[in-house]
């Protein structure tokens, strides 16, 4: 006789066990509760925030914040599941302006702790108190006007998950770490904390760029600003600015990273390989770049209800960011050259000859560019995307790449515009240009001249231009500062070797888009087209004494 088995009967689950399967989702550990708690203040707008930890947060919890306060009558509903003043229909949560927005961290926290809440608001004489001993009767009590939520004995009542909390000294540096990233986030809030009754932070509000500058060099070291380089660019609808570090201070982990999307940190892979992208070829393998940057751009644009810790983001436009962000930090960095790169040099050449010991830090290794042998020899190294350092045996070579590179690039491209046969790429976004009065005299006079080379540039009826196709010779070099530059040369036909040269020395490019064989080579031909334009002034013959020299008289 078979015997059948009974199917378990589908039941809706108690309200405390369905807040702590959600706290296991949300809650992971002290420095989650004050994540949480510290984006509701921020949210309230508080313009202050003090924190009182216990034994890491494991113990004791307590976040106080000067916002707007919740009413006696919304208490109950603020520790509910689902509960939200943040959003009320799906346009909402499409256009988020809020940190928190799922209305479950509190009623989380809650199920698995012993808390209380406080608050007051500005138009209210009393405080209202609702505490886990008593969740459904709200006290009067006094206070001043904000919230204060306090947690003890995290996961008191679930003890399975208190047994995976690690040592004290390790969760305290988790909380502090979270909140400093909010202190990165919002400049103009007050973060003061207390641990074990200790105060160790103490970031007061600041409101102009030299308070700013502080606070990050008390979160990321002086050291880091004194070797950073301040950025802002604004372009349509974004902005991005913040703090990037100079190719010569980097670090061999990736915790000293912060990006904010509109006030919210974030770790998305489009932003993250943007700014690899913008440090590949002055960074070498395992070093990692500093930085605290931002970004401001339409909320709409952006999807961050895509992961539960609302690190990741999904873009309408990732292409566009991708770039808008390379392109920025790109043009940062393009001015770091110094003296100092010179002794550098020389020291490894002199280390090369008799040990072969690794590059310096700054340097980068040139074997990613795949360059055949000319008569340089093979490329020992790159420094700062300009120079590259070549052995041939017991000669070296330094090659100064941005000239080389435009005499080549301008070579082939005025060759092919004398046989009308330049080949051009549409943009993948057209780029918009802020033309000056004079810029748009010339390019009205050169328009057609403009069209030869391969570079089409529209007026639109709005007033606005469009750069929409640029050649694909000049594929490494930043379309829209090409464009300006040409204009700002005011190109004529029986002057343009010069001209052309002048204005790709000028631009900014990307040496990983440069077939750096070809250039070597063409330096190397008598018969090749650079040879009618003083190649020699592209590379020199090494030794020691003469490399700082060199360097000097090129700077």
């Amino acid at each position: 006789m078979t015997v059948v088995q009974q199917r378990p009967i589908i039941k809706t689950l108690p309200s405390l066990l369905a807040n702590q399967i959600a706290a296991g989702e949300v809650i992971e550990r002290p420095a989650s509760v004050v994540k949480e708690l510290l984006e509701n203040a921020l949210d309230a707008g508080a313009s202050r925030v003090d924190i009182e930890l216990v034994h890491g947060g494991m113990d004791g919890i307590m976040i106080t914040d000067n916002g707007s306060g919740i009413r006696a009558d919304e208490l109950s509903l603020a520790v509910a599941r689902h509960a939200t003043s943040k959003i009320e229909s799906i346009d909402d949560l499409l256009a988020l302006n809020s940190l928190g927005f799922r209305g479950e961290a509190l009623a989380s926290m809650c199920s698995v702790s012993q808390w209380a809440v406080i608050s007051r608001t500005a138009d209210s004489g009393q405080a209202a108190k609702l505490t886990h001993q008593f969740p459904e009767q709200v006290l009067e009590v006094n206070h001043a006007i904000g919230t204060c939520v306090t947690i003890n004995n995290l996961f008191h009542n679930t003890p399975a998950r208190r047994k995976f909390l690690r040592a004290e000294k390790t969760e305290y540096r988790h909380c502090d770490a979270v909140i400093k990233r909010m202190a990165l986030a919002r400049f103009d809030v007050g973060f003061y904390v207390n641990h074990n009754a200790k105060q160790t932070l103490r970031l007061p509000a600041v409101s102009d760029d030299i308070g700013r500058t502080r606070r990050v060099a008390q979160v990321c070291s002086q050291k880091f600003i004194n070797q950073s380089l301040t950025l802002d660019y604004p372009h349509n609808d974004l902005r991005l600015w913040g703090w990037i570090s100079q190719p010569d201070f980097s670090r061999q982990s990736t915790d000293l990273q912060y990006f904010y999307i509109n006030g919210r940190i974030i770790r998305d892979r489009v932003i993250n390989h943007a700014i690899r992208f913008a440090y590949q070829s002055i960074l070498p393998p395992g070093r990692h770049a500093v930085y605290v940057l931002h970004l401001q751009i339409d909320p709409a644009s952006v999807d961050v209800n895509v992961h539960p810790t609302k690190h990741e983001v999904r873009f309408s436009e990732s292409r566009l960011i991708h770039d808008f962000i390379s392109r920025s930090l790109r043009d940062a960095l393009g001015g770091t050259v110094t003296d100092g790169v010179a002794e550098i040099a020389a020291t490894y050449i002199a280390q090369e000859k008799s040990v072969g010991m690794n590059v310096p830090h700054i340097m980068q290794i040139a074997g990613q560019y795949n360059v055949d042998e000319s008569m340089f020899g093979h490329m020992l190294c790159v420094v700062h995307n300009r120079f590259a350092i070549t052995q041939q045996q017991d000669k070296y070579y330094l090659i100064d790449l941005v000239k080389a590179a435009a005499a080549w690039v301008a070579g082939h491209w005025l060759n092919s515009c004398t046989e009308h046969a330049v080949k051009s790429q549409p943009l993948l976004i057209p780029q918009r240009l802020n033309l000056t009065e004079k810029q748009k005299t010339t390019f009205k006079q050169g328009k057609s001249l403009l069209l030869n080379l391969g570079i089409q540039l529209t007026a639109e009826a709005s007033g606005d231009y469009l750069l929409r196709y640029v050649p694909n010779l000049c594929r490494a070099y930043a379309s829209d500062e090409l464009c300006i530059n040409l204009l700002n040369a005011n190109l004529h036909k029986h002057d343009l070797d010069d001209q052309v040269v002048n204005v790709l020395t000028k631009t900014r490019f990307d040496l990983s888009k440069l077939d750096l064989s070809d250039i070597l080579l063409a330096l190397s031909e008598k018969n090749s087209l650079m040879a009618s334009r003083e190649s020699a002034c592209c590379w020199r013959e090494l030794n020691e004494s003469s490399l700082q020299d060199w360097f000097r008289s090129t700077s």
